[in-house]
């Protein structure tokens, strides 16, 4: 029996430079698949030249929406963040509360949310529902975000069986 040529190691973090032709023709290669803007080559390769971190730090935002006394009754919030490719974000939570449901506030802080991550440039940005939820898939749809071409495996940590 021969031995395994390959070696699978963390790297260290002064290796971590060493990645950046990859990460780049991942972006090139993944890209195609969908009908988004296509970046350059040129664009990849600078966006892929900032350093590589072992870690990242994420950003909490959270949008409120108040009612006439001043109480917060939905909320938008938001994380951005860089794993190394560029600022993206996801929309973590949207609720109202029951009573000031259907009155455009979930719209409103989903378009300061949009706004926000223009404004930040956010390479990327995500929003999950179910699609047995069609209130909030439309919502999120009329925010500007759309059902995309890639499939979303989950894992979870449950027992094995």
């Amino acid at each position: 029996m021969t031995a395994d040529p390959f070696r699978i190691e963390i790297l260290a973090e002064t290796e971590l430079a060493d990645i950046r032709p990859l990460l780049a023709e991942l972006i090139l290669e993944e890209q195609r698949h969908y009908e988004h803007p296509q970046l350059t080559p040129e664009v990849v390769a600078q966006d892929v030249r900032r350093p590589v971190r072992p870690h990242f730090t994420g950003e909490n935002i959270i949008f409120g929406a108040r009612d006439g006394q001043d109480r917060v009754v939905g909320l938008c919030w938001c994380v951005l963040f860089d794993p190394g490719t560029g600022l993206e974000a996801e929309v973590a939570e949207v609720f109202v509360e029951r009573p000031y449901r259907n009155q455009g506030l979930a719209a409103a802080m989903l378009r300061q949310a949009v706004q926000l991550f223009r404004d930040r440039g956010v390479t990327f940005a995500c929003v999950w529902t179910r699609e047995t939820n069609p209130q909030a898939v439309r919502l999120y749809e009329q925010a500007g975000f759309a059902k995309t071409e890639q499939l979303v495996l989950t894992w979870l940590p449950l027992p094995d069986r």
